[in-house]
């Protein structure tokens, strides 16, 4: 791995004896449902193999649930996101950076893992840090097609960088790069043979599946709220995930409409996917490998505060590939959502064809293959 600047101690990897049946390997990831659910996914995956794993999470951060729910062990640093905007709490960065780095050290001299593998946010930069501090082998997992901060600053220093769109590399010209598309868990409780009629709507009419993230959209919920008439005019069935706090407004307002199901949120939105025709919804990574996964056309509209805009950049990538079709907020109203919908439907065949077009995601295993074969050639080259 290229040097970064070093301590003048003994390497982690260089004092924990090899064993070729077992590895071991720290994820560092948090923040988003975005960062962490492709980190539990390869966890998973390595885990099966027989790999030991540990995290490394914010404190106080939703990972520490997360994490701890799926049944793996976590340790916490206190790390605070750089705004991009001037924030007097950004005077606190430097010093939170520089303690979190020196916690994610001791932790990582503590397990002494074969690798570490950081899926991105503001969290995975104490934790890269920490890794190439200590010489241990590090690999990211970059799911957005613009990279963020800690991947474009840190990739050079990373073993393997893994990608989830073909553009991504172009931003990261000093880094190994590999596209294989982003890791998702498994669907181990998806029920197959859901039915619209379990949420009260008809097997033989089309659904549009509405959502803006598990807190919801204003911008999204009131172009919807305008529509919604128009929409089951026009014969569609609708299911709308409207956030808990736009629930109270449009659940008691449109909640008795027939077609419709609206909800603030569920566990069952995989089902949902398997059910609809259409959908609309932001463009985070994890939506857009659900939509391809399902093989479902969508309207992406981007959501405009995301970080270095990378919601934009998703949409436009998932635009020009011809399986979505690119809304932008600041054009979202009822006329343009309808009109969206209207395009999308004209051209209904061509999005199928070309999502169909996209090879099956396995991402997760072809990832942990990579990981585990560079660590099989790193430690021979020690032999």
């Amino acid at each position: 791995m290229p040097s970064f600047f070093s301590l003048n101690e003994q390497s982690a990897t260089s004092s924990a004896p090899h064993n070729p049946a077992r590895y071991s390997f720290v994820v560092g990831c948090g923040g988003t449902g975005g960062h962490i659910y492709p980190g539990l996914a390869l966890a998973r995956e390595l885990q099966s193999g027989g790999s030991d794993i540990h995290f490394i999470g914010n404190r106080g951060g939703m990972e520490e649930r997360i994490v701890a729910d799926a049944g793996f062990p976590i340790s916490t640093i206190h790390v605070q996101k750089l705004y991009r905007e001037l924030k007097i709490s950004n005077l606190l960065f430097p010093c939170r950076l520089a303690t979190s780095v020196i916690t994610a050290v001791r932790i990582l001299r503590k397990i002494k893992p074969s690798g570490v593998i950081c899926t991105g946010g503001f969290v995975s930069g104490p934790v890269a840090i920490a890794a190439i501090l200590t010489r241990i082998p590090l690999y990211f997992h970059e799911s957005n097609s613009y990279p963020g901060l800690t991947t474009r600053w840190l990739a050079r220093f990373t073993n393997i960088t893994f990608t989830s769109f073909a553009k991504t590399s172009s931003y990261l010209p000093k880094a190994k790069t590999l596209q294989l598309g982003i890791p998702l868990l498994p669907n181990k409780d998806l029920q197959e043979d859901f039915s619209p009629t379990e949420i009260g709507l008809q097997p033989d009419k089309p659904v549009i599946l509405i959502t803006g993230g598990s807190q919801g959209s204003q911008a999204i919920n009131a172009a919807v709220d305008a529509a919604l008439d128009s929409l089951l005019e026009k014969g569609y069935q609708v299911i709308w995930q409207t956030g808990k706090s736009g629930y109270d407004n449009y659940g008691k307002r449109h909640g008795k409409k027939t077609g419709l199901h609206v909800f603030s949120f569920s566990s069952r939105l995989k089902e949902f996917y398997r059910c609809a025709r259409i959908a609309v919804t932001r463009a985070g990574a994890m939506t857009i490998a659900e939509l391809e996964q399902n093989r479902l056309p969508a309207i992406l509209i981007p959501l405009p505060t995301a970080a270095d805009n990378h919601q934009h950049h998703n949409a436009a990538e998932q635009s020009k590939k011809g399986v979505s079709l690119l809304l932008r907020q600041s054009e979202l109203n009822q006329a343009s959502l309808m009109a969206a919908i209207d395009t999308l439907e004209s051209n209904y065949d061509s999005y199928i064809e070309k999502l169909h077009s996209i090879p099956a995601n396995t991402a997760t295993q072809d990832i942990v293959k990579a990981i585990l074969t560079d660590q099989e050639a790193l430690h021979a080259g020690q032999n």
